[in-house]
Parts: structure tokens; C-alpha cells; sequence
């Protein structure tokens, strides 16, 4: 079925949910195109076997309008679209490879992000290490949260916080992003723990959170909700790229983030703590 995603994602843009076909209109600047396939995504997946589908995902990066002002050139932030399917990789939830920020500055806290779900429902694994660099036996990890993102709500990854996406619908999930483009992610120390130190499996008793063995002393799993943070060009009336098309100083956080940090941090909630279990 082709849905008409204009609305909510700012952009002229279709989604096909059968064949997870993107659509944009003539309006928009021309993405750059990469994908997520079965081997790439098995180095981080509870069940190595499992089978997968070739492509797990579509990423469309640095999307926006011919004729709008390009942010990329003019702040440094670039605007994305994701899409994931609807699957089991294996016990495991259809989930990204998950990544790591680098700092922004000498000494200072990491890049952060924003998500904004345009379709479907999100669940974000956010997990903070000591040293995003160090060998698996040496990662220490210091607090673990997992948020949930639904449509309209912006989801603030914050700085030192690497995140995987979770898709926990039998529904294909759309999702938006703005980020700056003044670095690179890093994906190796989460190869080495073959994922975050907690893992989303399903069940006979439904869905259970489960620590990852390869991690050692793991923190309790707490859990956050999203706040609105209009300071941050966060509004859920607001679709996310209309705010760094309009409002692009308002995201100055996402280059400057030591300059930023309280507010950031509103824009989650901690509500309590998940209770999880031993891998069996």
C-alpha cells in the first residue's frame, strides 16, 4: 500500500509498505542511497544462523528540498530517512548495528542525534561506555536506557549515549533523523560485544529483556520517555525537518553539544528501571 508521508515527515515522500519503496517528489533533493545487509547485520545479532533477508534496511542521507536552504553547507547538519522492514532476526526483533559518537571537542561530550519516527512504532537501546575505543574485554559500561518512539515524537540520542533502533511492529518503520556532518560513527566495539549489552527477544511469554554474556557487570536497564524540548527546535506539531529547515540555529546543539547539556537532557524522562533476566 503507498502512503502519503508528506505530512509528518515535511517532505514530499511516499512509502510503499509492500515493497518498502521510498517515493520523493520532484521537490526533493535527490538522497544518497545505502543499505544494511544480512552479513553485515549478523555481527551483532544473538542468533548468528538466523535467517535474514539480503537488505535488513534503506538509509537515504542528506535528503531535503531543491529549492529550500541546504543545511548541510550552511550549519553542518544533515538530514536523513531510514527504513526498516518488519522481521525476525532469528529471537531478536529486526534491530540496526548500533554506533558510537565521537567527541565533539578535546575532552568534551560526543555528538548527539535526534530521531523522529515518521511510521511505526521505534524502541531505542541507548548504552554509554567508559572508552568507546576499548578492546571487548576492557569495555566497561556505565548506564544502558531504552526509550520508545512513536509518530510525531523527536527522540534525543544524547551525547556519549551510542544507540541501535528496534522495530517491535509487524509494520515496516519509517524514520527520520537530523545529525551533524562533521563525523564519523563507529560501529567496531559494538562487533566485538556482537551488540549492546542487553538484547530485545521474543517468547513464549512474549517479549523479555536479556543481558548480553559478553558483557561484564552491566548496569541496571532503565527506562526513559520522551519529552517535547522546544529550546532544541524539538516540537511534536513540528515535523523534524521543517525545524532545521526553519529554525537551524535552534539545533546548534547537535554541533556544540557541551554548550547544551541540560537541555538535552530534558528531553528525556527516567521513569523507572526494565526488569530483565540471565540469557538462558
Amino acid at each position: 500500500m503507498l502512503r502519503d508521508l508528506t505530512e509528518v515527515s515535511g517532505l514530499p515522500y511516499l512509502f510503499d509498505d509492500s515493497t518498502h519503496h521510498s517515493i520523493f517528489g520532484p521537490e526533493a533533493r535527490d538522497p544518497l542511497y545505502g543499505v544494511r545487509t544480512d552479513d553485515e547485520i549478523r555481527k551483532v545479532l544473538l542468533d548468528e544462523d538466523a535467517l535474514l533477508p539480503k537488505i535488513v534496511y534503506w538509509m537515504m542521507r542528506d535528503t531535503g528540498l531543491k529549492d529550500g536552504p541546504y543545511r548541510k553547507q550552511t550549519h553542518d547538519l544533515r538530514y536523513d530517512i531510514s527504513v526498516f522492514i518488519a522481521a525476525m532476526f532469528g529471537r531478536e526483533h529486526l534491530k540496526t548495528s548500533g554506533h558510537y559518537h565521537p567527541a565533539a571537542s578535546d575532552g568534551g561530550p560526543a555528538y548527539p542525534e535526534v530521531y523522529g519516527v515518521l511510521s511505526g512504532k521505534a524502541i531505542y537501546l541507548l548504552q554509554k561506555v567508559r572508552d568507546i575505543e576499548a578492546e571487548m574485554e576492557d569495555i566497561v559500561v556505565e548506564d544502558c536506557l531504552i526509550v520508545e518512539g512513536n509518530p510525531g515524537e523527536k527522540v534525543v540520542m544524547p551525547p556519549d549515549y551510542g544507540h541501535v533502533t528496534i522495530n517491535p511492529l509487524p509494520a515496516p518503520l519509517v524514520m527520520a533523523n537530523w545529525v551533524s556532518n562533521r563525523f564519523q560513527s563507529q560501529y567496531g566495539a559494538v562487533e566485538q560485544g556482537r551488540g549492546f549489552a542487553y538484547y530485545r527477544i521474543e517468547g513464549e511469554g512474549g517479549a523479555r529483556w536479556v543481558k548480553n554474556p559478553r558483557y561484564q557487570d552491566v548496569p541496571p536497564l532503565r527506562i526513559a520517555r520522551v519529552r517535547q524540548v522546544p529550546e532544541l527546535g524539538l516540537r511534536t506539531d513540528l515535523p523534524l525537518f521543517t525545524s532545521g529547515r526553519d529554525e537551524p540555529g535552534a539545533m546548534d546543539w547537535l554541533n556544540t553539544p557541551a554548550e547544551y547539556m541540560d537541555e538535552i537532557w530534558s528531553g528525556l524522562e527516567i521513569i523507572g528501571e526494565q526488569e530483565t533476566c540471565e540469557l538462558e
